[in-house]
């Protein structure tokens, strides 16, 4: 005791003589790495809270934290090898300087294995970087995603933490509070789209992405803990669920990341040989119908980057043979009639085997249009045939449906309503 009585004076004085000779500013304290299950955590930890940027290139892929005060101090080797889990090197970067003391650090790189997402936080004097680990079965993954042509170059659709994936109900998470083991778990949405996360309880989770319901958690922590650092991984992606019909691999698909139009067709294995690439309809949640070129949203990615699939969606692949007409009702042989040239309703009734005993002749009705946005157009085939109105012989359109009626059609928006819709929906979206 008495030994640790005459030591301590002593290094008071060396502590205050280093702090009088040592340069003034942050120092960097501590660097260190470790590889997680999905992801590696880079922790740098600085003798003081330091201000800085960050940035991600693609190409080598690496992150770049960047401190411009010029403050920071570090004897830390110029490049550090790490080969660990997602990263593969640091280097570091310093304002011109000389000698063997301290000198100011500029830049340090974070070189990855592979093109990745990040996130990054600060807790008090430590800047913590969580980087996504390399998925094993990538190379398998992206040799399916580039055949039929596509040419598509589309991120692993089993991503642990997708940046623009909408979380809903049936959505398994993993809610993790750094350094806090008690309050971190897994949880699941429950139809109302609620998570209990103790001490807050009850916390509303739809319509966020994994960031958005981090920074919720953060701010609601905030009231029982000091300074708090939460990560949140989706573990099954159970909300959004998207229809793909024609001719595709047809199915019901989970989104599990924010997905265009040409990404999601590239991961299902694309359109078949027989598709009408240049005719792709999305039917949207609302009903809405919209029709893209495959071809051109391919060649212009940022058009491509605004068409965006999400849960409730329908994809249609029409097929190349769209270019039919459908004669229905009261005809001798309903059929199906491929355009091979000009042709007019009296030809398709024609063709059909002419009109029946019980057909209502003075209401044919031709409808015509997208489904959702249909119109009908009444014809009077009588007086075509009897008083040679040439005008009511209308000439078809590929997509076209002739339906010659039993009965007179008073109300021809009911009638689109009631029969047209369903009809339009068996040929086009099930046949």
């Amino acid at each position: 005791m008495k030994k640790l009585a005459t030591i301590s004076p002593l290094l008071v004085i060396i502590l205050g003589f280093i702090s009088c000779v040592s340069p003034r500013g942050v120092h960097l304290v501590s660097l260190s790495t470790e590889e997680l299950p999905s992801e590696t955590e880079l922790v740098l930890t600085t003798s003081d809270p330091v201000k800085y940027t960050h940035t991600k290139l693609d190409d080598p892929p690496c992150i770049i934290i960047n401190f411009p005060e010029d403050k920071v101090f570090s004897i830390e080797e110029d490049e550090l090898n790490i080969n660990k889990g997602a990263i593969k090197k640091i280097k570091n970067e310093y304002f011109e300087g000389g000698g063997n003391s301290p000198r100011h650090l500029n830049l340090m790189i974070v070189e990855l294995t592979h093109d990745s997402s990040y996130k990054i936080a600060n807790s008090g004097s430590s800047i913590i970087i969580r980087i996504e680990n390399p998925v094993k079965s990538q190379s398998k993954a992206s040799e399916e995603k580039t055949k039929v042509d596509l040419q598509l170059q589309v991120q692993d659709s089993n991503l642990s933490t997708p940046f623009g994936y909408i979380i809903g109900p049936g959505d398994v998470l993993y809610i993790e509070v750094w350094k806090q083991e008690d309050i971190s778990r897994q949880v699941t949405v429950n139809y109302k789209g609620e998570i209990r996360l103790p001490p807050i309880k009850t916390v509303s989770a739809i319509g966020l992405n994994a960031t958005q319901l981090e920074e919720k958690l953060t701010k609601d922590l905030s009231k029982y803990l000091i300074d708090p650092i939460v990560f949140v991984t989706i573990k099954e992606y159970n909300s959004q669920r998207i229809i793909a019909l024609g001719e595709t691999k047809t199915g019901m698909y989970t989104l599990k990341r924010k997905t265009t139009l040409v990404e999601f067709l590239g991961e299902i294995g694309g359109p078949n040989d027989d598709a009408d690439t240049a005719n792709i309809r999305l039917i949207k949640k609302d009903g809405k119908i919209f029709t893209y070129d495959l071809n051109e949203l391919i060649n212009n990615p940022q058009q491509s980057d605004q068409i965006v699939v999400s849960g409730g969606d329908t994809v249609y692949v029409p097929p190349l043979a769209i270019n039919k007409v459908y004669v229905l009702g009261e005809v001798s042989e309903p059929k199906v009639i491929t355009l091979k040239g000009k042709m007019t309703l009296v030809d398709a009734i024609t063709e059909a085997g002419g009109y029946t005993r019980d057909a209502v002749t003075k209401s044919i009705v031709v409808i015509r249009g997208e489904l959702g946005s249909q119109q009908g157009i009444r014809v009077n085939l009588k007086r075509i045939l009897k008083e040679g109105d040439v005008g009511q012989n209308i000439e078809l359109k590929p997509g076209d449906i002739v339906y010659v009626p039993k009965s007179f059609i008073v109300d021809i928006e009911r009638f689109l309503r009631n029969i047209a819709l369903p009809v339009t929906w068996y040929f086009w979206y099930v046949r």
